[in-house]
């Protein structure tokens, strides 16, 4: 799948899905499947999923995003889902999470940080990490994020 593929899709039915009180949180494919990945805050259930599927499924069809694709998923992206935009951390606000920043340049490293998100800005996410410092993180520059999951 293109991005531009991809960012159709989202600008298509995001809208629509916002009005039901559901996230598209991304779009992905795996093999011959088409996947959507949803949110819905209180939680997901089975029947979300069916209902989204019902509705999407025409809509992708007339516009021809389903032609390369042999089945349409809708699902929720898992507790263990990566964190990419502002609206990802902001749900997240008050847990820990763990993040993998981009280098600066190619000669160095990827930094890992670790802490609580307390703040969210468009472009930013401001953590505070055990001993009480706060740190403050560009989007733009994490490769990886996610909730850190205590077993």
């Amino acid at each position: 799948m293109t991005t531009t593929e991809k960012n159709a899709i989202i600008e298509m039915l995001a809208p629509m899905l916002d009005t039901e009180g559901i996230e598209l949180v991304d779009v992905e494919t795996h093999g011959q499947t088409l996947r959507l990945l949803i949110h819905k805050q209180g939680g997901l259930s089975v029947a979300d999923c069916q209902a989204v599927n019902q509705v999407v499924h025409p809509i992708l069809e007339v516009h021809e995003h389903l032609a390369n694709y042999a089945q349409l998923e809708v699902a929720s992206p898992g507790i263990d889902r990566p964190l990419q935009t502002a609206k990802d951390f902001q749900r997240n606000c008050g847990r820990t999470v763990q993040i993998e920043v981009a280098s600066e340049s190619e000669n160095e490293q990827d930094s890992h940080v670790q802490g609580t998100v307390v703040e969210v800005h468009l472009e930013r996410v401001v953590l505070t990490q055990t001993g009480g410092k706060s740190i403050s993180v560009q989007i733009s520059q994490i490769r990886k994020a996610h909730i850190h999951l205590k077993w």
